[in-house]
């Protein structure tokens, strides 16, 4: 036989709970076989289409042409007919096997989360994959292997295991490779001390070495403050303080994994049942508000956390098994949809390993050579260390100390760790491949084996469909190892499976083979990798948005198209180690590789020049200046200071023109100020801008409206429908980029949706600290999506003035006598600045990109400010007055500088010193990068008396001017924009938010980046800086405005 855990499998969630669907349709396939044999068939028109389109859509049958109700009526009709009687055979089936059955999960709470032992993961058999139970026989032995006819296992092990020499993987894996495979073994095996045929953990994915194989282990490492929490940096499993420190690091990502998620989960209270654990401190009922809500962020969190083990399995582990990553291939066996000895990996054993195996030998057996240490001495020594084993959060490994403040590891040291075990090659799978240090643990693994009675390795290759081997040369060419292992078994079906497996030959490095062990474990570990998952409800039936939360189940999502071909490895690191691994860095990508195998494997595959292979830290964090007057001073020193990422704009566009965020800041400000002058120099020019912004928003208020029955009250979403797109049209009217406003069908170069997600996209790439997992892929979206948009660009604005269009709307204007479009009037502007054609354009995307988004969000901030009931009405009143007044205007903008000042669309801005410059904090040096913090320096009692209050009669040279709107267009003429869209929203009578959370502004506060003070959830359900959607309702006077408004042409 061979030993695994309880199988489960046998009942499996994804296969055995759902009809095939070739099943399900083989009566309409027989019923099409019918139907062309022309046998009597009546039916009109709407039958015929019916029956062909279930033919054509087997799997996808279109319902609304009542296929099923005129097969229903066939039947009544035709009772008696050969063909009626299987098509009432096939209907009923499909009918039936519209449901699973037995259901694939059930509802209630003691089936939303994992339990701590695994049972209850399969309704139907509860204890299926549970702790406690015993292991599997999946494999009868039918070869007799009698326990005292067995050769002597220290014998064994000197004869066919012992490493003679250290080899290095032939594919270049790493000792993190292996440290990463026996996190995974750890998880679904560990042997009961009291009974050895019990498995003591479950069967499942569940990171039971974190969590706890029960629920005394489990409550262990829990906080349980309503939070959700595990202890900082704790674990459960003590097996794995013996293992080398690397396994207990990634365990330590996991734990702060975990705990990301749970305060990410209480952040956005999706539900809205969560409170804040910090609000009820006096309430004497705070601990019963707080249980359930405890059990419940922590159990979701846990759920998460296992689907992002599970996913980094198939993305990283099993891209290595199969050598993926040789070929630069996203494709991951995808099973969202056994055997102990299976997983005896000790050959691949580091050089660097095996010496902290033996100094932990030394420690352990002071004064002992291996050989002369028993089975029994190493009993006693784990009981001793049990014995005197410190609470879990106090555990500590690898020579590292816990901080006593936080009880935190130093994310340096553990960073170090883990870039040792990247560095260090593992060792090959070869017969004598494991180290000396290891023999009394091989001992023990094949007197166990012996005693559960496991079977041959000729009858585990023939459970598994594999040609059994006919001799031992076949089973190892290498003749000094087939001699020496026959004079131990005599005959090759004597044997054991245990040996057998570990001194197999091993596969050569060919494409789909990247781990390279023994030809059986080969072939055996897919098996066993796809039932873990395959018979796990969490991973199959109730793998859903339900219950991991619409934002956790986003966040466990393998991005197939992210760095690394997806890893989620490396998107861990980043997220844990924040500040030590790069974003652009083999060591985070690709850790279970070594960075010269990643050197040949770029190399081949034409991608080097996509990573950097040295060892380096990540970015350093900036200086933070919060004081108003090095704020004011870094933000009007337009000379000395570089705006945003210079280096990241480098990637994306060079050369002069592209003035926000340009490596000259001199030149930058020249070109900003020629094109202000080109929007605004002629006569009324503002005016006419002014004018577009409050027509257009009424407008788009209009179209995008929406009604219920029985009422007056008009609803739209402000945000979505009308201030994303304001902006967007303006640019577009300027720079003549055709925008598809018709439907999917229309021509056009974007809808105005498409063209805000492009401009986001770019901005934060420009300008926000984009999160290091993210920040590749961003980059490569970025790169593509700016050289698209400088081609339609040149084509629509006029980088060729004499294109075809161009050339026949100049002649149509002559010979009609029309007047200049905008987009001719503000180009001719343009072009007598003296730029040449790359800078135009240049100047035009940095126009697009630092007047739209940005300024869109600032419209949100400001109308959101302003509605809440608690701030000055004045706003309302000033909007809605007949007569313009230029006091009335004035004070306008003061109100929507005051809002911003409050409310900032970001809560900074990066700044990068040309030169060395003194600040309050010391000296800056030259290409030093610096975060200015807006938003604190604006309420800052330096710059503003009485900070806290609105007052808009301030001084407008006050107000800190960071990046976007106010940079590219002057925060004058940006902040009468938004006065003017407040004017056109509050010009509309009883403006009003919408019903419960649909008129909220659904943001959360961020904590953890440095640009932004508000983070939403994106329609992909991944957190965002830009505001989603908000619902205004108006009661009166809707219909009152023109359904088009024909506003004038904006004057450049």
């Amino acid at each position: 036989m061979s030993i695994s855990r309880s199988n489960s499998t046998s009942a499996n969630v994804g296969d055995t709970f759902s009809a095939s669907p070739s099943a399900t349709m083989k009566g309409f396939h027989e019923f099409r076989d019918q139907v062309r044999k022309h046998l009597p068939l009546s039916a009109d028109v709407s039958t015929v289409e019916s029956i062909i389109d279930g033919i054509k859509h087997l799997n996808a049958i279109d319902d609304r042409k009542m296929l099923l109700e005129h097969v229903l009526m066939y039947l009544a009709t035709n009772s008696d007919h050969p063909l009626a009687k299987k098509l009432e055979t096939a209907t009923v089936e499909l009918l039936y096997n519209d449901l699973p059955h037995p259901p694939s999960t059930s509802i209630g709470p003691q089936y939303a989360y994992r339990s701590a032992d695994g049972s209850n993961n399969n309704p139907a058999m509860p204890d299926l994959g549970k702790a406690g139970t015993p292991y599997a026989r999946s494999v009868q032995q039918t070869h007799p292997l009698p326990r005292n006819e067995m050769p002597d296992a220290g014998l064994v092990f000197d004869t066919l295991l012992r490493r003679e020499k250290f080899v290095p993987h032939p594919a270049g894996l790493s000792s993190m490779m292996f440290s990463f495979a026996a996190l995974v073994i750890h998880t679904v095996f560990r042997t009961s001390h009291q009974d050895v045929h019990i498995n003591d953990t479950s069967s499942y994915i569940d990171l039971a070495p974190l969590y706890g194989h029960n629920q005394d282990a489990q409550d262990k490492v829990r906080v349980r403050d309503g939070r959700g929490l595990l202890k900082p940096d704790t674990f459960a499993e003590d097996r794995l303080l013996l293992l080398p420190p690397a396994v207990c690091v990634l365990l330590v990502l996991f734990n702060r994994n975990h705990n990301y998620i749970a305060r990410k989960l209480l952040q956005l209270n999706e539900r809205g049942t969560y409170i804040d654990p910090d609000t009820v401190q006096d309430d004497p009922h705070r601990h019963e508000k707080l249980l359930a809500q405890e059990e419940d962020l922590f159990q979701t969190a846990r759920l998460i956390n296992c689907a992002w083990f599970g996913s980094a399995v198939f993305a990283d582990y099993l891209g290595a098994i199969l050598g993926l990553v040789r070929q630069g291939n996203n494709w991951r066996l995808d099973p969202f949809e056994e055997f102990n000895c299976l997983y005896r990996w000790h050959a691949t054993t580091s050089q660097e390993d095996e010496k902290w195996v033996e100094q932990l030998s030394a420690q352990l057996f002071p004064g002992r050579t291996v050989e002369s240490v028993s089975i029994e001495d190493f009993k006693e020594v784990a009981k001793r260390m049990q014995a005197k084993e410190p609470d879990a959060s106090h555990w500590t490994f690898g020579g590292l100390q816990r901080d006593p403040q936080t009880d935190k590891f130093d994310d340096k040291a553990l960073a170090d760790i883990l870039k040792n075990a990247t560095d260090h090659p593992a060792g090959a799978f070869k017969a004598r491949g494991t180290p000396h240090v290891m023999r009394l643990h091989e001992i023990m693994g094949i007197e166990q084996n012996r005693q559960w009675g496991v079977c041959s390795l000729n009858d585990f290759r023939k459970f598994l469909g594999l040609k059994t081997y006919s001799s031992f040369l076949e089973w190892n060419p290498d003749p000094e190892i087939a001699n020496a292992a026959e004079k131990l078994y005599g005959n090759i079906d004597r044997l054991e499976l245990y040996v057998g497996l570990q001194a197999e030959a091993a596969k050569p490095v060919v494409d789909g083979a990247g781990l390279c062990p023994s030809y059986t474990i080969s072939r055996a570990i897919l098996s066993d990798a796809v039932a873990l998952t395959r018979g796990d409800r969490f991973f199959t039936a109730d793998y859903t948005p339900f219950n991991f939360t619409t934002w956790g189940f986003a966040d466990c999502q393998r991005d197939a198209d992210g760095p690394g071909n997806g890893s989620m490895l490396g998107r861990l690191l980043l997220r844990t180690l924040p500040g030590q691994y790069a974003s652009d860095n083999t060591y985070t990508w690709f850790p279970l590789m070594t960075p010269p195998s990643m050197d040949r494997i770029l190399t081949k595959l034409g991608a080097k020049d996509e990573y950097d292979l040295r060892r380096v830290e990540g970015e350093k964090p900036p200086l933070v200046l919060s004081g108003y007057a090095d704020a004011s001073k870094i933000l009007k020193d337009e000379a000395g200071f570089m705006a945003g990422f210079p280096e990241r704009a480098l990637r994306i566009t060079r050369g002069a023109g592209f003035f926000i965020a340009s490596p000259d800041p001199a030149r930058a400000a020249r070109e900003q100020r020629g094109l202000l002058d080109a929007l605004v120099g002629a006569p009324g020019g503002e005016d006419r801008i002014r004018r577009f912004f409050f027509e257009k928003t009424r407008e788009l208020m209009v179209h995008a409206s929406y009604t219920g029955v029985g009422t007056a009250q008009r609803s739209v979403d402000i945000v979505r429908d009308v201030f994303r797109l304001v902006p967007i049209y303006w640019v577009c009217d300027l720079t003549g980029i055709r925008l598809k406003t018709g439907g999917p069908d229309s021509v056009g170069d974007y809808t105005p949706q498409e063209l805000f997600d492009v401009l986001a996209d770019i901005y934060s790439y420009l300008f926000l600290d984009v999160g290091a997992e993210n920040l590749s892929k961003l980059q490569r979206t970025v790169t593509t999506a700016v050289e698209k948009l400088r081609g339609v660009i040149r084509q629509q604005f006029g980088g060729s003035r004499l294109s075809l269009a161009n050339l026949f709307e100049t002649v149509s204007h002559i010979f009609t006598r029309q007047t200049k479009s905008n987009r001719d009037e503000f180009a001719d502007r343009v072009h007598a600045l003296g730029l040449n054609t790359d800078a135009q354009c240049n100047l035009i995307l940095a126009l697009l990109v630092g007047a739209t988004v940005e300024l869109s969000q600032a419209m949100v901030n400001v109308l959101n400010f302003y509605l809440d009931p608690l701030k000055p009405v004045d706003v309302q009143t000033l909007a809605t007055r007949p007569k313009r007044d230029p006091k009335d205007d004035a004070q306008l903008q003061g109100f929507v500088l005051e809002a911003l000042r409050l409310d900032p669309t970001f809560r900074g801005v990066f700044r990068e010193a040309v030169s060395s410059v003194r600040v309050s904090q010391g000296s800056l040096e030259a290409n030093q990068r610096v975060f200015v913090n807006i938003e604190e320096a604006g309420i800052s009692g330096q710059g503003f008396a009485d900070s806290d209050s609105v007052m808009p009669a301030r001084s407008i040279d006050q107000y800190l001017v960071g990046d976007g709107s106010a940079k590219c267009l002057g925060l004058d003429l940006s902040s009468k924009i938004i006065a003017e869209v407040l004017r056109a929203v509050f010009s509309f009578p009883k403006v009003v938010r919408g019903p419960n959370l649909s008129g909220q502004l659904k943001r959360y506060k961020e904590d953890e980046s440095m640009s932004s003070s508000w983070s939403y959830l994106g329609p992909d359900q991944h957190l965002s800086p830009w505001a989603t959607s908000m619902v205004l309702q108006v009661t009166y006077g809707f219909y009152t405005v023109s359904p088009r408004p024909k506003a004038d042409r904006v004057a450049a």
